[in-house]
């Protein structure tokens, strides 16, 4: 009897977490009394699942503070951007063009956070890097991909990622100054493509291009990486052709180049 009561126990708390990650897969974000009240439960016992479910990655504490959205780890396994199935489906043909034309790696990246999840790569033919596989994220301040989301954002969500980045302790990838990072990122706004030269991997570069859906919102962007010879000598050419493939998968999505979300 006692293992049946222990077994249902552990059902009802996985049913709790299941129904919070459920409300925060759609919202932005959310506070303790408004998941307590979406999931029916006290707002006590909603903060102690909370807690647990930050310590293993499902639930991350928002840029607003008191405020909570999934974590890393939901997107690392299924994915939960609203039509993320969509973007790599239609995405494929056109990363397969983009690595045939290149001849290097092509990946596409969600951001979650303050970071960038790979979803799909694509191997060229250079030699392997295993800095950016699927599954792997990095922070929106480094590599092609990630640098293309953080670069694209709107300006308010944009200043708040910044901020975080700056802000936080012991960072696995250097964090420019703020001034240094702004810089960079309205020259990737205006030349339409981010630029990474070994600041993931050293003798490695990306290009990187955001991707938008038929609401103008940011849902991803497509990269192209390799040894930094094959494309830095190549630059223009191959920077035009992430932009190229980038807008084709947006509009692909039904995105007509207008405004943006």
């Amino acid at each position: 009897m006692a293992d049946g009561a222990s077994d249902d126990g552990g059902i009802e708390i996985l049913s709790k977490a299941g129904a919070i990650i459920d409300a925060l897969a759609d919202a932005e974000a959310l506070t303790v009394s408004a998941l307590a009240d979406a999931v029916d439960e006290p707002t006590s016992s909603t903060y102690r699942l909370l807690q647990s479910l930050i310590a293993m990655g499902w639930v991350d504490p928002a840029p607003v503070r008191g405020t909570y959205r999934l974590g890393l780890a939901c997107m690392q396994i299924g994915g939960v951007l609203e039509d993320s199935l969509d973007v790599r489906g239609l995405a494929l043909p056109r990363m397969r063009e983009l690595r045939s034309t290149a001849g290097v790696a092509a990946l596409l990246c969600y951001r979650r956070g303050t970071r960038a999840v790979c979803v799909e790569r694509l191997e060229g033919h250079d030699v392997r890097s295993v800095a950016m596989q699927v599954g792997d994220a990095l922070p929106l301040h480094v590599g092609g991909a990630p640098r293309a989301l953080l670069a694209f954002l709107a300006a308010g969500e944009q200043h708040a990622v910044v901020d975080e980045l700056v802000a936080a302790p012991d960072p696995a990838y250097p964090v420019p100054s703020r001034g240094d990072l702004q810089a960079e990122l309205e020259t990737t706004r205006r030349r339409g493509y981010a630029r990474s030269d070994q600041d993931v991997t050293i003798g490695i570069a990306a290009f990187g291009s955001p991707v938008f859906n038929h609401r103008g919102e940011l849902v991803a962007a497509v990269s192209i990486s390799g040894l930094r010879e094959r494309l830095i000598d190549r630059e223009p050419e191959l920077g035009a052709l992430v932009v190229s493939t980038a807008a084709a998968i947006s509009a692909d999505l039904g995105y007509d180049g207008g405004r943006r979300g």
